[in-house]
């Protein structure tokens, strides 16, 4: 019994050892992992805040282009570089990069975010979509491709109500399958008000519109279909195509002369000029109403990607 007895308590300490042996190893494996978790969690936030730092001094001031080196905030070391196309030829014209390193520890993470510097309304055409045998000028009437943005990497916020809302108000509305203003409607681009300009004449055509050879049109049209300018025919104004299959088309006419725009052209849409050439011309006092009326809540930066 007594041997017996030896046996069972010596067995006992044994198999304690082990089972405390084991249980201390899994703590410390999970203390382990613990830390190696809270410093890829802690790096991996060190990268983004540091990309968020950047884009903080960008929105302020988006010429700056000096970054961070190694700055130190708890235990987490980060650097920001900040490239446009001077400096990084992969990127391509008005894009910004930021790019931010986390470290903790013998940990790295890498956040990166290509920007857009810049706003619709520097542009005279942006189109969603293609354009073809567009030309796109400067206020001087110099041909510009720098003014024309296709295939845009983003639609900017319109204020498609309260433009419905003023072309109601202002009883511009048109209904007709296809409306053809006359010529010189209505007037001028801007209502009369001090120094004859006020705000901006606005009209909502809900079907297409078509703009005829010699005419010339102002104000801002908001078309639900499709816009066609003859030859010779201009509009001197802002079209904005809110819906995705419209076109703006030169068409018409019986001389050779481009479809004409004097102002900006924004739409979902494309710009077709294969049967008569389509001619935008920068004009800043239009747009610059149409943007501070209707477009005010565009920031001066957007982030296209994040990674």
């Amino acid at each position: 019994m007594g041997k017996m007895l030896l046996v069972l308590l010596t067995g006992f300490t044994v198999s304690y050892g082990l089972l405390a042996n084991s249980k201390s190893r899994r703590f410390v494996d999970s203390v382990d992992r613990l830390v190696d978790q809270f410093t890829s969690y802690s790096s991996n936030n060190a990268a983004t805040g540091g990309a968020y730092m950047a884009l903080n001094r960008l929105y302020r001031n988006n010429s700056w282009r000096t970054g961070y080196s190694n700055l130190t905030i708890g235990s987490d070391t980060i650097s920001v570089s900040v490239f446009d196309e001077t400096t990084d030829s992969t990127l391509a014209e008005r894009r910004i990069r930021v790019y931010s390193t986390g470290r903790n520890k013998d940990v790295t993470d890498i956040t990166q975010a290509i920007l857009f510097d810049g706003s619709f309304d520097d542009f005279a055409i942006w189109a969603k979509d293609t354009v073809m045998n567009v030309v796109a000028k400067d206020g001087s009437d110099n041909p510009d491709s720098s003014f024309l943005s296709y295939k845009a990497p983003f639609m900017p916020l319109i204020d498609y109500t309260d433009l419905v809302a003023e072309a109601t108000s202002q009883t511009n509305v048109e209904t007709a399958a296809e409306w053809t203003p006359a010529n010189g409607y209505p007037n001028n681009y801007f209502n009369s008000g001090l120094l004859g300009l006020g705000d901006p004449n606005v009209t909502h055509v809900t079907g297409d519109m078509k703009v005829l050879e010699n005419y010339t049109v102002y104000g801002i049209f908001i078309v639900e279909g499709n816009v066609i300018i003859q030859s010779n025919g201009e509009v001197r104004g802002v079209l904005y195509l809110p819906n995705n299959g419209s076109t703006v088309s030169g068409s018409g006419g019986s001389s050779s002369s481009a479809a004409q725009v004097r102002g900006g052209v924004l739409t979902w849409g494309d710009i077709n000029g294969t049967d008569k050439q389509v001619s935008v011309r920068y004009q800043s006092s239009y747009l610059s109403a149409f943007t501070s009326e209707y477009a005010e809540k565009n920031p001066p930066l957007r982030v296209l990607t994040w990674q």
